[in-house]
């Protein structure tokens, strides 16, 4: 057994450029198939040779393009992105983004899976889930997963992440509550939250912060606009500027008429004005305000200097003073 263990767990580990990741490549930027692109013609930053990724984009999910060039426009600096990696994504002490080296292996002396460069977790297992003790479970009864034969794990949380009470690690039950009633987003089994709104952002009442129904109305029986429930303000205008009875803030319906039915010139529909003129200053009869049409004549006939169409005076005299015989 002791052979056994020792042969087991003294298994050495793979050369960096023996390691490929889940797309087949090794730290080197080298796939599998030998080259710098995978079998679908992407290297290991995502580009293709025409300089786009999968999705047809110019950046990868740093911000860098096929070149090295970041969104910002900065370049690269001696083999270096403006965050201090390499095109491979590894810094000058050989780390990257995600805290590995090259081999691999965290500052802790761990892989990506938890694993030693023994190839043993700090729970004494290695990569085929045999502990130390040459078992599949540890001295405390865990397997290299962490459960115990009750499906619980170090922590007490079962493989749905539930302890036996069926709380979760964040403290919220299996039917999504917390201690407290509420939900991962703060509401209650009633659907409100601690200030009393529903995911809607109303009250049990309806209404929301800014004191506004679901319709949309304040208590005053206005929209946010101004407007109430027949469409308009305080003035007594709807939206479109006008009265219940059509008219404008200056007073004056579609057809450019006052209440009176008068346009801002004055006139009424037929030409009038309030005198009861026209724009020539004569009225439905035909006269002016002194009393003369349009000819000159007033309702006698006789014109402005007292004389007919004839050219006599009402006593009978024409303007050179003879009298009609």
């Amino acid at each position: 057994m002791v052979g056994f263990l020792k042969k087991l767990f003294s298994s050495k580990s793979l050369l960096p450029e023996q390691q490929y990741d889940d797309r087949g490549f090794n730290v080197y930027g080298i796939h599998k198939n030998g080259t710098k692109y995978d079998d679908h013609g992407y290297d290991v930053r995502g580009f293709g040779e025409n300089g786009k990724t999968r999705n047809r984009k110019y950046y990868d999910d740093n911000g860098f393009d096929a070149k090295g060039i970041h969104l910002t426009g900065k370049k690269y600096i001696a083999g270096y992105d403006c965050f201090g990696y390499d095109s491979l994504g590894f810094n000058k002490e050989g780390w990257n983004r995600e805290g590995f080296y090259k081999d691999g292996f965290s500052k802790d002396n761990y892989d990506k899976d938890g694993f030693n460069r023994k190839g043993i977790n700090k729970y004494g297992f290695n990569k085929e889930g045999i502990h130390k003790n040459g078992t599949r479970l540890d001295n405390k009864g865990f397997n290299v997963h962490g459960f115990n034969k009750d499906g619980l794990d170090r922590d007490g949380y079962n493989r749905g992440g539930f302890n036996q009470m069926g709380y979760n690690r964040a403290g919220f039950h299996e039917d999504g509550y917390n201690r407290a009633g509420y939900d991962k987003d703060g509401y209650s089994r009633e659907g409100y939250n601690k200030k009393g709104y529903n995911r809607e952002g109303f009250t049990v009442a309806g209404i929301d912060i800014e004191g506004y129904d679901q319709a949309g109305f304040n208590k005053k029986g206005y929209d946010r606009e101004g407007f109430n429930r027949e469409g308009y303000d305080k003035q007594g205008y709807n939206r479109n500027g006008k009265t219940q009875e059509g008219f404008n803030a200056q007073g004056y319906n579609e057809l450019g008429y006052d209440k009176d039915g008068y346009n801002k010139q004055g006139f009424n529909g037929e030409g009038y004005n309030r005198e009861g003129y026209d724009q020539s200053g004569f009225n439905k009869e035909g006269y002016d305000k002194e009393g003369y049409n349009r000819s000159g004549f007033d309702s006698i006939g006789l014109d402005r200097e007292g004389f007919n169409s004839d050219g006599y005076d009402r006593q009978g005299y024409n303007r050179a003073g003879e009298r009609i015989h």
